[in-house]
């Protein structure tokens, strides 16, 4: 019955808490009290209660950022808030997010002291969690920042990433670290300040299965990777992510597929090796893809089911392509 017990006492002390933020600015005194409760509803290890529109909690995220701007330490409970907006998926927050600027200096140079290397684990840990809802706002846009900004933010990411998944690489925290990566690859600005060693995060793809964030997506269709990762061909990054792309071909926009067919073909002039390599990744994709239509209903003709087997032709399309580059070089267009 404990856990039982302690999931509804989660709920009831978020409810709380949402009707002591609803009236805090009026009564100053009900801070504390909302501190307690969300204490009481967000815990590390627990089942969250559903977080729904996040204006309470970023309301307490920005008050207690406000607070330590004036000397006030407040690691414990701005990380309560940022484990609970890491916690919620993006449907479940509704695009609550999108409405607050956390590139504001108050918010970005709030997230860069919660990396900070003598914060609490557990603060860093949820900030790198977190970061995965601010991809839109941080990296997929249009909006400027300085290089001091991006070396403070990417070098203690990169450390408190690391340390997150040597600790506890849990589904969340995985999709986390490519969502950022990823963030990071697909922005000109950014990925200059990718540290070598957290290329690393690339092993995750495969781990996600289908489930691979809007980030990811949008770097397979981007023209510019393959010339940026090729500048250095001999470091793994470069040769692990033509092997993704493979894996992903039907993701691939027609520009990157050709890209992709030309730089393989380089390739395979220098080393066979490698070419071998990513024809066992590709198979390994398609037989995670049969597996899924084999669960199918072989008359299904659901939207699902015909994307799928569509998906499994282009796979074999793509392993056809790879295998005749392996074989002998000769031109695709």
């Amino acid at each position: 019955m404990a856990p039982l017990k302690q999931e509804m006492l989660c709920v009831e002390s978020y409810k709380l808490f949402r009707m002591a933020m609803a009236t805090v600015e009026s009564d100053d005194w009900l801070w504390r009290p909302a501190e307690l409760l969300m204490f009481g509803a967000f815990k590390w290890h627990m089942q969250p209660p559903f977080v729904g529109d996040p204006a309470e909690l970023v309301g307490f995220l920005r008050h207690c950022l406000l607070e330590q701007e004036r000397g006030i330490v407040r690691d414990g409970p701005i990380e309560r808030a940022m484990l609970a907006l890491a916690g919620a998926s993006a449907d479940e927050l509704g695009g609550g997010l999108s409405g607050v600027d956390f590139t504001e200096p108050l918010f970005f140079n709030g997230i860069c002291n919660a990396l900070r290397k003598d914060a609490p684990y557990r603060l860093r840990r949820a900030t790198v969690a977190f970061l995965r809802h601010l991809d839109a706002q941080f990296f997929d846009t249009e909006k400027s920042f300085g290089n001091d900004q991006a070396t403070k933010l990417v070098s203690r990411w990169s450390i408190s990433a690391r340390e997150s998944w040597d600790k506890d690489l849990n589904p969340v925290m995985a999709e986390a670290l490519v969502t950022t990566l990823m963030g990071l690859l697909g922005s000109p600005f950014w990925r200059e300040h990718i540290p070598t060693e957290r290329w690393d995060i690339l092993r995750l793809i495969s781990s996600l299965g289908g489930k691979l964030p809007p980030s990811f997506y949008r770097c397979l269709e981007d023209p510019t990777i393959i010339p940026h990762l090729a500048r250095d061909r001999g470091s793994g990054a470069f040769t692990q992510w033509v092997a993704i792309m493979w894996m992903k071909y039907p993701d691939l926009s027609e520009e990157v597929k050709t890209q992709l067919r030309k730089t393989t073909k380089e390739i395979s002039g220098a080393s066979k090796n490698d070419i071998s390599a990513y024809l066992s990744h590709l198979e390994a994709e398609i037989e995670r893809d049969r597996k899924r239509i084999g669960a199918l209903s072989p008359w299904s003709f659901e939207e699902d089911a015909v994307k799928l087997r569509t998906r499994h032709d282009t796979l074999l399309l793509a392993r056809q392509i790879l295998t005749g580059i392996q074989k002998y070089p000769f031109p695709f267009t």
